[in-house]
């Protein structure tokens, strides 16, 4: 998160109002290779899924993986941008 490009609270506002993110432009991901670890998961598994409908060919092992992201997520705090 630290190498992201530092958005204003106002680019911050309008993401979360619209359900976006404040480093997604009009051709995608402006931070993609520096992304946060919850967009590199964001919908491989069915409690991250994509709210468009989008998905993989097969969703990650929910029974064992899922568990582990969600621990972390809590261990580490891991909040969205």
């Amino acid at each position: 998160m630290s190498r992201l490009p530092v958005e204003s609270d106002a680019e911050h506002e309008a993401a979360l109002k619209n359900l976006s993110c404040p480093h997604l432009g009009s051709k995608g991901c402006q931070v993609y290779t520096e992304r946060p670890l919850i967009c590199r998961l964001f919908g491989t598994t069915p409690r991250l899924a994509c709210p468009n409908g989008n998905r993989l060919e097969a969703m990650v092992d929910p029974s064992s993986l899922e568990r582990q992201i969600q621990r972390f997520f809590v261990e580490t705090r891991h909040v969205l941008v």
